[in-house]
């Protein structure tokens, strides 16, 4: 594909008032031109080693009520299911992660209602009542709700349009390295290793969860919290939307691809089939200090209010 790009080198500013902070790397933007069917800024992330998997038992994660209904080629009937607690991760290890693209901020319903306008592919919507009242996309779109991340998309959904604009889902291990920086920053947040609720749109930790002491009662327009950005400048990576991400849950090593280059594993990823992918980072309903943003998954075919994803582009 075609590519008018202009090329920039942004140093993405150091600290968030947090105290000091390593010094953050130069970051290459890539801004695609208005003839893009997906013209979103693009982030270079230089690759990098992380540590990935879970060294100790998740801890529950505060979720929602959404539905699930088949994606293609799919069957089975919608059903009602809740937030558990993350699903296992393998035991952690050091990983490395080559150089790649990564989507700047989550998918807004601007975008992905052109991806719509293009292919006529199914809009957002769930035969369930709490999507019918607000969330279900009908026959008018939304405009007010242009730059705020596309909720209520499958990972399947996820997936045509990451093929539509040329790009595709990131793996876990470069959501995590995008959204956290190399192990040697021993980052839990994007941010820092503490947690502030005013660098992220989140919720709350008990009833009614919803919370709109951030500004924000549901989503916020994408990069509405700039000093929550990752190392590499990444906007959202914590809160707003959880994304998906290509691999399946796994709690197996064994289930993963990539190469190994001098005993370490190299650009993993899930290798065949399965029912529960990765979703990454909390969202508007989550409260990232109480649940676990780093290790959850959801079904396939579910859609929810609360999940989104980004997109990604390998470097060849």
């Amino acid at each position: 594909m075609t590519r008018a790009l202009a090329i920039a080198i942004v140093l993405v500013a150091a600290g968030c008032g947090l105290g000091a902070a390593p010094p953050r790397p130069s970051v290459v933007t890539e801004q695609a031109d208005s003839t893009e069917k997906d013209p979103v800024v693009m982030v270079q992330i230089p690759g990098g080693v992380i540590r990935l998997g879970q060294e100790q038992p998740p801890r529950k994660a505060v979720g929602s009520g959404d539905s699930t209904r088949p994606g293609p080629g799919q069957t089975g009937n919608p059903q009602q299911i809740t937030d558990r607690g993350p699903l296992p991760s393998p035991q952690v290890r050091e990983v490395r992660v080559s150089p790649f693209l990564i989507d700047l901020t989550e998918v807004t319903r601007a975008h992905y209602l052109r991806f719509l306008e293009e292919t006529h592919y199914r809009p957002p919507w769930v035969a369930e009542p709490w999507a019918l009242e607000e969330w279900n996309w009908g026959a008018q779109y939304t405009p007010s709700l242009a730059d705020h991340p596309v909720v209520l998309v499958s990972w399947y959904d996820a997936v045509e349009y990451c093929a539509w604009a040329g790009k595709r889902l990131p793996t876990e291990a470069e959501w995590q390295l995008a959204a956290l920086g190399p192990a040697e920053l021993g980052r839990r947040y994007p941010w820092g290793d503490t947690y502030d609720g005013s660098l992220l749109n989140h919720g709350m930790c008990q009833e009614p969860i919803f919370d709109d002491s951030d500004g924000y009662l549901t989503t916020s327009p994408v990069g509405a919290y700039p000093r929550g950005a990752s190392p590499f400048g990444l906007l959202d990576a914590f809160g707003n939307a959880w994304e998906w991400a290509s691999d399946l849950r796994t709690d197996e090593w064994g289930d993963y691809g990539g190469r190994e280059e001098e005993g370490m594993l190299v650009d993993p990823h899930t290798l065949g089939l399965g029912l529960n992918f990765v979703a990454r980072g909390g969202s508007y309903y989550f409260h990232a200090d109480q649940g676990d943003p780093e290790a959850n998954a959801f079904l396939g075919e579910t859609r929810r209010k609360t999940s989104g994803f980004r997109c990604a582009r390998s470097l060849e």
